[in-house]
């Protein structure tokens, strides 16, 4: 019968390797988790990105259209006039 030393001294490569094996494994595993959180967080962010930039579009559009235009002008006394003709076409 072995005793526990003969069969650590035949096998300490392959323990060596198991452990390192288990070292890298564990490694890896943290290192994805962490990258998931990140990705993660660069998602939340993307979203709230794209609801700024919606909320912000929707204020842009907002303050172009003619009818504030026209209300910012008469506000700020600059005397611009909406047109009330027709525009004119230039001959070729």
């Amino acid at each position: 019968m072995q005793s526990v030393p003969d069969f650590i001294n035949r096998n300490i490569w392959l323990l060596l390797e198991v452990l390192v094996c288990i070292i890298f494994y564990i490694g890896n595993r943290y290192a994805y988790q962490r990258d998931q959180a990140y990705a993660e967080r660069l998602r939340r962010e993307l979203v709230d990105m794209e609801y700024q930039t919606l909320n912000t579009t929707s204020d842009v559009s907002a303050k172009s259209k003619p009818s504030y235009v026209e209300k910012a002008a008469a506000r700020n006394g600059s005397g611009l006039q909406p047109i009330t003709e027709p525009p004119y076409r230039l001959p070729k």
